[in-house]
């Protein structure tokens, strides 16, 4: 039977939820808005399954050569646009839909939940599964619908954080040849319950809905990305991460879930067939201007990954680079956990106790500065300063 004991030892990946016979665990949020395995001991009949699933118990070093290392860029504009950096998931879903496979990912719900959904084509739907999500995602039954997909030979991307990854692999047990799977290097990933804080909050102070959200949307550029939110008033919001409040409850390391703090998962060798992240040096690794639009570092870590690349590089502008030099310049979360911020317990323990705002400027506090530098961006961008301003952040 699993025991939660520590909370930096469960990532909520849902495994143990998934393969219990029982189905004698639910997955229940804490007084943070995490979700842990909670166990109806009275069903449980100690089969043990729940551990074995674990990842975390389970977890072992992967040693190994360097994997393969690409900086790529999606050649169709309008999707590099609506990405977060390079554009790299929509064509390879593509590839999935074209061969009538699926798309395991994260996307919002009706409520902008962030849940891991399954898509099976293109389309406005599926555009809610492009560019970054700072929020914990809400796995419940994937694992189990996709082992019964894999079970029916059809084919499977599944794309995550690191944990989810290891997760279904342990709770599959056993590799599958049509099963894809994507890892994102990510700093930590904040509670839902904090994101529908931040919903809440918008929502009453636009007096609105929200009809689109984008993490870090590109209207000043890739390296400035900004949090954009357009209502059903026609009223948008944009803010970076020095004024807006869920970017800087993240980029500040406030937030995150306990085990992020102690990822057991960062090693440059992974489960994974693929691990994406941030190209923020591509002057440095490909020796050409920056046009600031984004570009994705990808490592390729297994045969079925650098098959799969052949088969979707027509779709990308594809650069082969130096492993350990992409990791160097732009991946030092690939094998570091990010340091909590002094009063993270803090943070979470009065969150429900002040507003939003009033919250943030007692924990995270938004200067005259900060102000100051977010309401001239606008003119540093187009007189093309930003580059000075991002130095100024500091």
């Amino acid at each position: 039977m699993i025991k939660i004991l520590n909370k930096e030892n469960c990532c909520g990946c849902t495994a143990c939820f998934n393969i219990c016979p029982k189905k004698c665990i639910s997955m229940q949020s804490d007084e943070e808005g995490f979700l842990y395995p909670i166990i109806e001991e009275s069903k449980c009949i100690d089969c043990g399954l729940c551990e074995k699933a674990c990842p975390i118990l389970n977890y072992k070093p992967i040693n190994g050569k360097l994997p393969e290392a690409y900086v790529i860029r999606t050649k169709d504009k309008d999707d590099l646009m609506q990405s977060t950096s390079g554009g790299f998931s929509t064509p390879l879903a593509q590839w999935f839909f074209n061969n009538e496979g699926s798309v395991w990912t994260a996307s919002y719900d009706e409520d902008w939940k962030v849940v891991h959904r399954k898509f099976t084509k293109t389309g406005m739907e599926f555009s809610k599964t492009r560019g970054s999500k700072y929020v914990q995602s809400y796995l419940g039954d994937a694992y189990t619908r996709i082992q019964e997909e894999l079970k029916d030979d059809k084919w499977i991307c599944f794309i995550g954080t690191t944990c989810q990854v290891y997760g279904l692999k342990q709770f599959l047990g056993k590799d599958y040849e049509k099963l894809i799977t994507v890892d994102l290097v990510c700093h930590g990933t904040p509670s839902p319950k904090l994101w529908k804080k931040y919903i809440d909050f918008q929502t009453k102070k636009y007096s609105s809905a929200i009809t689109e959200i984008n993490f870090r949307n590109k209207t000043y550029g890739y390296h400035s990305g900004t949090m954009m939110l357009e209502f059903k008033n026609g009223k948008k919001y944009t803010g970076s991460a020095r004024v807006d409040y869920m970017l800087k409850s993240f980029f500040t390391e406030i937030s995150s879930r306990p085990s992020c703090y102690e990822c057991k998962f960062k090693n440059i060798n992974r489960v994974s067939d693929f691990t994406v992240f941030d190209c923020w040096h591509m002057e440095d690794l490909l020796g050409k201007k920056d046009d600031d639009k984004g570009y994705t570092n990808v490592l390729v870590h297994t045969e079925k990954g650098r098959v799969m690349m052949e088969k979707i590089s027509d779709a990308y502008e594809v650069f082969h680079v130096d492993a350990e030099k992409a990791i160097a310049l732009d991946g030092i979360m690939v094998c570091n956990s990010a340091i909590p911020h002094k009063d993270r317990k803090d943070f979470y323990k009065d969150l429900d106790e002040n507003s939003l705002e009033d919250h943030i400027q007692k924990y995270i506090k938004i200067t005259f500065k900060d102000k100051v530098l977010e309401s001239i961006k606008g003119v540093a961008y187009k007189w093309g300063f930003m580059k000075l301003l991002r130095k100024l952040k500091g």
